[in-house]
């Protein structure tokens, strides 16, 4: 795999997929002891960036493109988003790829079981996994991604209260007199709302 050298490249999220699907102690590089490659927790992550537009609409800010397909199935195998992702995107996708990924491992792994015993005359095996965790897990991971997506919908608020006064631009006096509650914006007259 040739290296990154686009922002926009879905495989930048690699290594906080890895942290996220595998532990805290996972590495960024697949050659250390994890579950899952690099091609792998690529696509995870493009479904999750592709469930995070298709649930959030507009609100995730970012498109999906593909930019490369697989030559017999015309599958796509690499993705772009466009802009760039910044970090509360990242951390919502993260959050969701986490989510699906749990979500279909515990309820797939050994047919959605969380107990079972292996036993014969000399030896025995039985390993526990609390349902409660379980749901404690997903519930957190869900909580994260909600979080994640009120912080990009109150930065998108932010972005929409700026505004231009037009008696301000004709006239900086009279928009004085008229809006004293408007604070001329040090730029190129842009407007904000006075604090005081």
């Amino acid at each position: 795999m040739e290296p990154v050298s686009d922002l926009r490249d879905t495989r930048v999220l690699i290594p906080r997929l890895r942290r996220a699907l595998d532990g805290p102690q996972a590495s960024s590089s697949a050659s250390v002891a994890s579950t899952l490659s690099d091609e792998q927790l690529n696509a995870i992550g493009a479904d999750a960036i592709g469930s995070v537009i298709f649930y959030s609409g507009s609100l995730f800010g970012a498109t999906l493109e593909v930019s490369e397909r697989d030559p017999n199935y015309m599958s796509p195998t690499a993705w772009l988003t466009n802009p760039a992702l910044s970090e509360p995107q990242v951390t919502v996708v993260v959050s969701q790829a986490a989510l699906d990924y749990f979500f279909m491992l515990l309820s797939t792994k050994a047919g959605g079981q969380t107990q079972s015993l292996i036993a014969d005359e000399a030896s025995r095996w039985e390993w526990q996994t609390s349902p409660q965790a379980i749901v404690e897990r997903l519930r957190q991971l869900r909580a994260d991604r909600d979080r994640a997506l009120e912080q990009l919908a109150t930065e998108d608020e932010e972005a929409d209260a700026e505004w231009v006064s037009f008696v301000n631009v004709r006239d900086a006096a009279t928009s004085r007199l008229i809006e004293p509650w408007v604070e001329l914006d040090r730029g190129v007259g842009g407007q904000s709302l006075g604090m005081g």
